[in-house]
């Protein structure tokens, strides 16, 4: 099934960074304060982008952890749950350091409200925040029997 183009249009406001125009309606998050990488210098911005490819329709309610790796191995950054517009705000203004980083995605909840179960759990996509002037945007597409993840920096 084809994803509409309109719902992945690129905006480029007047500060000249790249967002996806849509309009957060409602999401919840959870910030877990002093974990690796959210204080300090050295950042770089994460956007997730989360796409029901059965209906071609943004999907909100997908659970997504952030965590960091550090000396004492890895810690929870952030979890929250994706808006209607299928993105979570909050990681867009969560800032990281250079260094590994986990996203979990746990499309469960999403996919019980639409009386689906999917033949995965959760899944996880590691990077490695290696330039911190660049920002990392993924776009992710699910059905209950697969997931497709795509990343760009710039």
């Amino acid at each position: 099934m084809a994803v509409d183009p309109s719902l992945l249009r690129l905006v480029q406001p007047g500060d000249g960074a790249w967002r996806l125009d849509s309009e957060v309606k409602a999401a919840s998050c959870t910030l877990t304060r002093g974990a690796a990488g959210i204080e300090g210098p050295g950042y770089k911005m994460i956007g997730v982008r989360i796409i029901d490819c059965a209906s071609g329709r943004p999907a909100p309610g997908v659970l997504v952890r952030l965590d960091s790796r550090d000396d004492r191995g890895w810690a929870p950054l952030m979890s929250g749950f994706t808006a209607n517009d299928g993105r979570l705000l909050a990681l867009e203004e969560l800032q990281v350091r250079r260094g590994a980083h986990q996203l979990t995605f746990d499309p469960s909840s999403y996919f019980a409200g639409l009386g689906t179960v999917a033949e995965y759990r959760e899944f996880t996509v590691s990077i490695q925040v290696r330039e911190i002037e660049l920002d990392l945007r993924m776009a992710v597409y699910l059905n209950a029997a697969g997931f497709t993840v795509y990343g760009e920096r710039g």
